[in-house]
């Protein structure tokens, strides 16, 4: 097995295989152990690249390449770049070579081959990854209060009935929280997320929200009044269910609002980004200011972007955005392209729940790329100091960006 397991792996870098051959090896390395098969026969041919006369120079950045354009997220250092304070100088060709290689090989088969990297060689301390096996990526669920203000734990139904409340049920089918019937009463649920967790529900009138995490939603269990009226903080994403009749409007953070007839639309309202942001993707919305016992509002038309702040010009409206890249989280994806620091370091630190701090000044970097939420931590540190970040991790959760 380990004989085979080389041939193809050796196959799959140079990107010579068959389609056969691609689903032999994901079925070999599903029941291969790390330990015994897999690590053995990438040592093997790691020594085989440094071995002078077994792959040249091209052949080896061909391989790399190769990988690369399979994993597009992951770009090749260059010779300039930092590496990340973790990893010794004298290693920076070894990581540089190979990295990418053994990243991929580890999304097949689901095995810490960047942790074995760290440790194999001797010269990074096993504490780094330790201190980072508590931080985990976020995973769907959530905290729901209950008109009676009781409360309940989502994390672990998948299936069920949770509450009966004015004739309206409320159930879990394949972790997503439904409103049934048609109440008489207004009675209000609310959502909370914590860090590292989102949640999707549908409303009575069949809207559907995602939440991200850190927010939170309150809303009436069925719609009785002439508008469809919920409140929202944090990040989320809706499909209006549309009802002429019935406008749906959004309160954001209790001074900016949203108000459709039935839409797809992205509110990013988190405090600490200093702004908010609705992103239109299909229909129209009119995004509104509370300001001085005045409302202020414009609409927008998809693919646009509305940026509410306080201020002489409450409302600014961006054209071309790239709707893709603002709902990435929607799909399980960063996507850190044309993104400012502080800002993907904002979304690390809700998703996987840690303090990032800086010592001054702040590294003039964008990250760039796209990454998946589903990534262990010590990846994602990996991610950035391969992207220039330099940075040192105190305790298990608070992670300090050094200047560049």
């Amino acid at each position: 097995m380990n004989h085979r397991l080389l041939q193809l792996l050796e196959l799959w870098a140079k990107d010579q295989f068959v389609e056969a051959e691609k689903q032999e090896l994901i079925e070999m390395l599903q029941v291969a152990s790390a330990e015994r098969d897999i690590i053995p026969a990438l040592e093997e041919i790691w020594e085989k690249m440094e071995d002078e006369g077994q792959f040249s120079d091209e052949q080896q950045q061909m391989m790399i390449r190769n990988i690369l354009d399979r994993y597009p997220a992951r770009s090749l250092p260059d010779e300039n770049e930092v590496v990340p304070t973790m990893a010794p100088v004298h290693r920076v060709h070894f990581i540089r070579k190979w990295w990418a290689v053994a990243a991929s090989i580890a999304f097949i088969a689901g095995i810490g081959v960047y942790g074995w990297f760290q440790n194999k060689k001797g010269n990074s301390p096993a504490e780094i990854v330790r201190s980072t096996e508590n931080v985990q990526p976020g995973k769907t669920g959530t905290l729901l209060t209950l008109a009676d203000g009781s409360k309940v734990l989502l994390d672990t139904i998948q299936n069920g009935n949770i509450a009966l409340q004015g004739g309206v049920v409320a159930s879990i089918r394949n972790g997503v929280l439904l409103y049934e019937g048609t109440g008489s009463k207004v009675l209000y649920n609310t959502i909370s997320t914590p860090k590292g967790k989102q949640f999707q529900l549908k409303l009575s009138d069949g809207t559907n929200i995602w939440l991200n995490a850190e927010s939170s939603i309150r809303y009436p269990i069925a719609f009785t009044g002439k508008e469809r009226l919920i409140h929202v903080a944090g990040e989320v994403y809706l499909e209006v269910a549309h009802k002429a009749s019935t406008p749906f409007r959004v309160d954001v953070n209790g001074s900016t609002w949203v108000e459709v007839l039935g839409t797809h639309f992205n509110v990013n309202a988190y405090e600490n980004e200093g702004a908010v942001r609705t992103t239109l993707l299909q229909g129209s919305v009119k995004v509104g200011v509370n300001q001085a016992n005045t409302q202020l509002f414009k609409v927008l038309s998809p693919g646009q972007q509305a940026l509410m702040t306080k201020g002489n010009d409450p409302i600014r409206v961006y054209n071309d955005v790239n709707v893709a890249a603002v709902v990435a989280w929607k799909a399980g994806v960063f996507d850190f392209e044309n993104v400012p620091l502080e800002e993907a370091m904002r979304q690390l630190a809700r998703w996987y729940d840690i303090e990032v701090v800086y010592e001054q000044p702040v590294p003039r970097l964008q990250l760039g790329g796209t990454i998946k939420r589903s990534l262990p931590f010590t990846d994602v540190l990996y991610f950035l100091g391969n992207v220039g970040l330099r940075y040192k991790l105190e305790g298990n959760r608070k992670l300090v960006i050094l200047p560049g």
